[in-house]
């Protein structure tokens, strides 16, 4: 993530986003951020995460229904990046949305709170193409890359990007020649890998382009998107011809009312007929089941006494 802007940048993005929010965020009933007076802890807090955090069913909307929750303030930031990252770190939010693989989370020592009400659905990566550009050749080589990855592998590879500092390409390139996942079938053509911009989606991206290029395409890239909003329809319009996904998010995106789970088959058979729709389709579904999680500090946990999710609906001391 440290490479997708540079330090002074992201400060300063910071200190603009945040100032922003404070003149302008989403305030709780309740949520005066002064503590006490027998009101849930999370009315008591700042939750920070992506911009789409109050529409979707895993965030905001979800936290109401299924805790009945209410955050002091929302602070729209990234994705999962270093945005949220920095601003966990320097204590201007206490509850970031994060994702499950991230290793900065046992880096820094945070605690993921246990998602103990079963909010957050199967996000099991899945390269998703659209129907068009698809072939046997670009079949069996992302089906091959989802098939050496799992949860822990994931979150070493992102650990090398995230702790490490190094380039996802760099990451993706040692990855596939391990993995002896260079060479085989072969294709001819132009193609368009797309990509959200942070370090999981990036080093995915790269794993597909690298071992499409070394099949004999000629790929394109976009991996520094904004988000799945901006992904999606250029995916749609032709634009992006193969992207990684998130079974659950993806999903609910394109069905808000879908009865998203746990069970990464059960989403899959919802999913693929919302895709055939758009003229997509999607791959193998890898074992890395990136979920979102909640992540507080191991400060925060121990002032509040927070391990689960529901611990935020307790009365704040």
């Amino acid at each position: 993530m440290r490479g997708f802007r540079n330090s002074v940048f992201g400060a300063a993005l910071l200190a603009l986003t945040l100032l922003a929010a404070a003149c302008g965020g989403e305030e709780a009933p309740g949520g005066d951020g002064n503590g006490g007076g027998g009101e849930p802890v999370a009315s008591q807090l700042t939750l920070g995460g992506p911009p789409e955090c109050p529409e979707r069913p895993f965030c905001i909307p979800g936290l109401m229904e299924v805790y009945g929750i209410e955050f002091g303030t929302f602070v729209p930031l990234d994705v999962a990046g270093p945005l949220t990252v920095e601003a966990l770190e320097g204590g201007e939010i206490d509850v970031a949305l994060l994702f499950s693989t991230q290793s900065v989370i046992a880096e820094n020592g945070w605690v993921l709170l246990e998602d103990d009400q079963g909010l957050q659905t199967a996000e099991n990566i899945t390269p998703v193409v659209r129907q068009d550009a698809l072939d046997d050749t670009i079949t069996e080589r992302l089906d091959a890359i989802s098939a050496a990855l799992d949860t822990q592998i994931m979150t070493d590879l992102n650990g090398q990007v995230e702790v490490d500092g190094e380039d996802p390409a760099d990451v993706a390139a040692a990855f596939l020649e391990e993995n002896g996942l260079l060479g085989g079938a072969s294709g001819t053509g132009e193609l368009t890998v797309g990509a959200v911009a942070f370090a999981e989606n990036q080093i995915m991206g790269e794993l597909y382009a690298q071992s499409l290029e070394d099949a004999g395409y000629t790929v394109n890239r976009q991996l520094t998107l904004d988000s799945r909003e901006v992904l999606q329809p250029a995916m749609e319009s032709g634009e992006i011809d193969i992207a990684p996904e998130y079974l659950g998010s993806l999903l609910l995106f394109l069905d808000p009312e879908a009865e998203a789970s746990g069970d990464p088959e059960a989403s899959r058979e919802l999913l693929q007929p919302l895709l055939e729709e758009k003229g997509l389709t999607m791959l193998g579904s890898s074992e890395a089941n990136d979920t979102n999680a909640f992540v507080v500090t191991q400060e925060t946990a121990d002032q509040y006494g927070l391990a689960t999710m529901s611990d935020l609906a307790k009365p704040a001391a």
